[in-house]
């Protein structure tokens, strides 16, 4: 058998590699100088309409998150060098191949969402939250006389807005569903990460990383906010490679959910292609997301007057959400360029790696791409499939599996 040492990276790998490590670099040069694009491209856009600012930001001035980012990476790349020596290479072996039985991982994941709902659970009395987006939802939400909304707007998340009528009517209360789908959210992370892997231990690791994240904390609860987009995803994904024929019905239901998520099919196409599953099954399952795509840009047409024409300075403007978005998710910002750096590594033994960097980089381009195409703004709870992936990535350190 082929040692690892003699392996070598694919094309895939290659080229996954260099388009995620280019938009990674692009995203992290506003958490060194917050003020760069800004200056750059924000001044380009009044000039251009002839409006000139009375103020100056000064563009090379340092971030929050400058110092702890270069230091971290400056000393992450030396260090991963020297330590790749043979011993080294060993004991890492043994802690990918370190198995944890079954019951104790139900035990651990029981414990560890018994705690998130204890400490959750208060959030439910609210009663309203502080977004202006909540108070049209929940006037729309009381004005039902069903659970399916009155009158159908092609751009509307009509599967959200019925599941918080549901939990209106079951529980009496906008949040509950909110919750049960975050707490949804938490045991999906860990079954997707233990599939790819074959580790119940990545599993776990993924888990108790998106579980502390402060962007999931803070909109676990949100009904305005709510996660049903990001479960019925992840859920897509997992049944590519669990039960195929549903993962395009889910993704139909990520897209009823939110429509942001039409623009995650290309990463979805490639994670089925990248997958294990048949050739049959991998063109059966690719005709539904294309008749999918079909219907889904029918409704996206039917609300062209969101669409602008094609800004560039906004375009740019989109990568600035890492620096200002993330700020209180430190640590995933600080480790992301090293995780882009080993999940390439990863990929020589698992195929999988090529597709969470896919998903990773892809949900970071998505808010330029928003900025630029369209006149909606960029809100921080989108970036909650980039706290899932970057889990699932790391948890992907710990894989048990060759899938080549």
């Amino acid at each position: 058998m082929e040692n690892n040492e003699n392996k070598r990276y694919s094309n895939t790998s290659w080229i996954v590699f260099l388009f995620s490590i280019s938009i990674v670099l692009i995203s992290l040069i506003p958490v060194i100088f917050p003020a760069l694009f800004s200056e750059i491209f924000f001044k380009s856009e009044l000039d251009s309409y002839g409006i000139s600012t009375p103020y100056n930001m000064e563009p090379f001035e340092l971030g929050a998150l400058a110092i702890p980012l270069l230091v971290t990476n400056i000393l992450f790349f030396p260090i991963f060098f020297f330590l790749k020596n043979k011993d080294f290479q060993r004991k890492i072996k043994l802690l990918t191949e370190f198995k944890i039985s079954r019951n104790i991982a139900i035990i651990v994941i029981c414990i560890m969402i018994s705690v998130y709902i204890v400490v959750s659970i208060t959030e439910l009395d609210i009663g309203d939250e502080i977004y202006g987006d909540w108070e049209r939802l929940k006037h729309k939400l009381l004005n039902m006389d069903s659970i399916f909304p009155n009158e159908v707007m092609a751009f509307e998340p009509h599967l959200k807005i019925t599941l918080l009528k549901i939990s209106q009517i079951i529980f009496d209360n906008f949040f509950v569903m909110p919750l049960l789908s975050s707490i949804g959210l938490l045991i999906v992370t860990y079954l997707f990460t233990r599939e790819i892997t074959n580790s119940r231990l990545a599993g776990l690791v993924a888990l108790s990383i998106v579980l502390p994240s402060n962007l999931f904390l803070t909109f676990d609860t949100s009904a305005a906010f709510a996660s049903f987009w990001i479960l019925f995803y992840l859920l897509s994904l997992y049944f590519v490679i669990k039960v195929w024929p549903l993962s395009p019905i889910f993704h139909v239901f990520s897209i009823l959910s939110k429509l942001v998520t039409i623009a995650y099919t290309p990463m979805s196409i490639f994670f089925i292609l990248n997958s294990e599953i048949s050739k049959r099954k991998k063109i059966i399952t690719l005709l539904g997301f294309i008749l999918m795509i079909i219907i889904s840009l029918i409704l996206f047409g039917a609300h062209e007057k969101n669409l602008i024409d094609w800004n560039s300075d906004e375009f740019w403007l989109g990568f600035t959400v890492l620096a200002f978005q993330m700020r209180l998710d430190g640590i995933i910002v600080l480790f992301l360029l090293p995780l882009t750096v080993l999940l390439f590594i990863v990929s020589k033994n698992n195929r999988y790696a090529n597709s969470i960097l896919v998903l990773i980089t892809g949900t970071l381009l998505i808010s330029p791409l928003i900025s630029g195409f369209t006149d909606f703004t960029n809100q921080p709870y989108r970036l909650l499939s980039f706290v899932v992936f970057f889990s699932v990535g790391v948890g992907l350190l710990f894989t048990n599996r060759n899938v080549r």
